[in-house]
């Protein structure tokens, strides 16, 4: 294997006393894909003046968005998510300096942050010219080991490789397509060249921080051992690491093959969206030759297109992503902002927030449920958020977790019409937003039952404008835009 070091130095910033995130010191680091090990160098510094005593800095880390913190103990707002961020000290003592590592192995691909503060502030007023401030420096370094020519697994194909020693594990990847509901990976055959009975631990995914939902399995002897996850992320390429837990001094020859089920999707508008679309417009597209007409389909024809539903795995739902502004965004549902709801099959609406700036603010999704719309007052429409793929089995377990993301769940039912969630820096990725209506005495009960949905999704800077207290303020690290609340006296 051969393998590349790569560099990514940030300038070091002046740190502050913690009043608001303001004081926080973003840096934001985006990490190669392929990349086997990654190393952080954490340098901070104090003046040496008798003002400077010892400090204590607090570092925090966060995959695809600016980590969530809350030094100073503040409400957030209800159904706010608050996920405590992985976050460590460092002690500025007798020393003037200090150098701190931070290994991950296996990290994901994409955008990494990390932000330093002091600890609160004390709040006192004082002179200028009476007192000089001791200077608190903070700078991040980023060291990756990226892996150049890894291995790829293709669907069905079983691919032998070999484990040299368990210092060097091996390292293959696969890459999911959009609309898979399953991904299983087999371990077909292991054979050590010692002779000795095998035994390898197979890693699924990378590590992403606060919380990391790698999967592991460890398999002995010379047995099939297999793995499957269900909704792993679309469209991406997914890591495996195959190691060596037996002999020290003998290499493992292994084969994997990845297979993948499919999920077919269902849309209740595509057709009879390209229908009408195609008969707003008053003249012919320039370069179409006279060829618009195939777009053009009755509406009985569309309606026999979508009617066997039961046949889908979800139902698609279109939206459109309209830009507001710097960290504000809109989503707008195609058929209105009411969305029909049905048991046999989840409905799916993507919320996109791919672009790399959506990632500093708040996504907002908001569902009323009208209650005339439901035939049975039992009935409850179960709702989840989550990025990279839609939960596809809410009925079986209502269960709001894919294959590597905890969602967030939501529910709705005639006697608790309206939910809300609030995100507050999502990652950034697709986003979608799964609904299904779920019966207490089974599927069965719900089978001629549909339910309408309103859903109101959008990105905004700061939710509710910080309350009445409170004031937004946009902030920047390097082009990069995020928002921040400061409280107002009172």
């Amino acid at each position: 294997s051969l393998y590349v070091s790569e560099y990514f130095s940030q300038s070091a910033q002046k740190l502050t006393f913690y009043s608001w995130y303001g004081n926080a010191k973003l840096f934001h680091f985006r990490v190669p894909e392929d990349t086997v090990q990654l190393r952080w160098l954490l340098q901070a510094s104090r003046g040496k003046g008798p003002e400077c005593t010892s400090m204590e800095i607090t570092v925090h880390f966060r995959y695809g968005a600016p980590p969530v913190i809350n030094p100073l103990g503040t409400r957030f707002p209800v159904n706010a998510t608050v996920r405590p961020s992985y976050n460590i000290s460092i002690t500025l003592s007798s020393t003037v300096q200090n150098t701190t590592f931070v290994n991950i192995t296996t990290p994901a691909a994409g955008d990494w942050f990390i932000a330093a503060h002091l600890p609160e502030a004390a709040g006192r007023i004082e002179v200028k010219g009476f007192s000089t401030p001791c200077p608190y420096m903070f700078q991040a370094d980023m060291f990756v080991l990226r892996l150049t020519d890894m291995p790829v697994l293709e669907p069905g194909v079983a691919v032998p490789q070999t484990i040299l020693s368990p210092a060097k594990p091996l390292h293959v990847k696969v890459f999911i397509p959009k609309h898979t509901a399953e991904m299983r990976l087999e371990l077909r055959s292991c054979v050590t060249s010692k002779q000795k009975p095998c035994a390898v631990r197979v890693v699924l995914g990378s590590i992403t921080l606060p919380q990391s939902f790698q999967r592991i399995i460890t398999c002995t002897g010379n047995v099939n051992c297999s793995l499957a996850v269900d909704s792993p992320p679309w469209e991406k390429w997914l890591q495996i690491m195959v190691e060596s837990v037996g002999t020290a001094d003998a290499s493992v020859a292994v084969e994997l093959v990845a297979s993948f089920t499919a999920c077919k999707p269902g849309s209740t508008s595509t057709f009879l969206n390209f229908s009408s679309l195609n008969q707003s417009q008053t003249g012919p597209s320039p370069g179409s030759t006279g060829a618009t007409g195939s777009l053009s389909l009755s509406t009985g024809e569309a309606l026999r297109n979508v009617s066997s539903q039961g046949s889908f795995c979800l139902q698609s739902q279109p939206v459109v992503r309209e830009d507001l502004d710097v960290v504000s965004v809109r989503y707008r549902l195609l058929n209105g902002p009411s969305v029909p709801v049905q048991s046999m099959s989840p409905t799916v609406l993507l919320l996109n927030l791919n672009t790399g700036m959506d990632s500093g603010g708040s996504l907002v999704v908001s569902l009323l449920l009208n209650k005339t719309s439901v035939g049975l007052a039992n009935a409850t429409v179960v709702a989840c958020v989550s990025a990279a793929s839609p939960v596809l089995s809410l009925n079986a377990t209502q269960n709001c977790s894919t294959a590597f993301f905890q969602g967030f769940p939501l529910s709705v039912s005639p006697s608790s019409a309206d939910a809300m969630l609030i995100v507050l820096y999502p990652q950034t990725d697709d986003w979608f937003l799964s609904l299904q209506l779920i019966c207490p005495k089974g599927q069965g009960e719900c089978n001629a039952t549909e339910a309408k949905v309103t859903v109101f999704a959008y990105l905004t800077p700061c939710f509710n404008d910080c309350g009445p207290y409170g004031q937004c303020s946009l902030l920047r690290r390097h082009g990069y835009l995020y928002a921040g609340c400061s409280c107002k006296a009172g």
